[in-house]
């Protein structure tokens, strides 16, 4: 069923998502805290939503990564499961499914912190992701079976594979929407 990752192609996601915030916070600081419109979301709110999700995500792999040492793999490839795989899919920009957000992880007020500490905040989830990804394929562990729960659907349970996929896939599709809100600003602003 479906694609096989190795470890280095989920670290490449994180690798990949690094480069896109570093492209999209090089527009004027301004530009990155406007909002197209009073209902959609300026650049910074954007990167504030994928820091909070990104946080919860990162706890969810910590609480199952404790004790992890003992299960693990020779031959590392590794695939997600049917609901992730599912979840990855409609998650995939161009996304034709707009999906609500849960009131929890509205951002706050976007002038409340600027570009620099927000963008700062979002690298750092990235980088937490990759450590714990180098940490398990130094100690060989089978990501496909250590599971735990979604961080916010408690019903789904899922491996490591897919909470890491899950969360990349969350986060392409927002610095996707982050860079057709700067292009349709920049377009404005012209």
């Amino acid at each position: 069923m479906g694609k096989s990752y190795s470890y280095r192609d989920i670290i490449s996601e994180y690798t990949q998502a690094l480069q896109c915030i570093d492209e999209l916070t090089q527009t004027s600081e301004d530009l990155f805290l406007l909002k197209p419109d009073s209902n959609t979301w300026s650049a910074n709110e954007i990167f504030k939503h994928l820091r909070r999700f990104n946080n919860l995500y990162i706890r969810s792999i910590d609480q199952i990564q404790k004790g992890s040492k003992d299960i693990t793999v020779t031959n590392p490839q590794f695939k997600p499961s049917l609901p992730a795989v599912i979840i990855i899919k409609i998650m995939e920009p161009p996304y034709k499914l707009k999906i609500p957000t849960l009131a929890p992880m509205y951002p706050k007020a976007s002038a409340e912190t600027g570009m620099q500490s927000t963008t700062m905040d979002l690298r750092e989830t990235n980088k937490m992701a990759i450590e714990r990804l180098n940490e398990l394929k130094s100690n060989a562990v089978d990501i496909d079976k250590l599971k735990g729960r979604h961080p916010v659907f408690k019903f789904l349970r899922m491996s490591l594979t897919d909470l890491f996929l899950v969360m990349s896939s969350h986060q392409r599709r927002h610095l996707w929407q982050a860079e057709q809100t700067l292009h349709r600003l920049s377009d404005n602003h012209s």
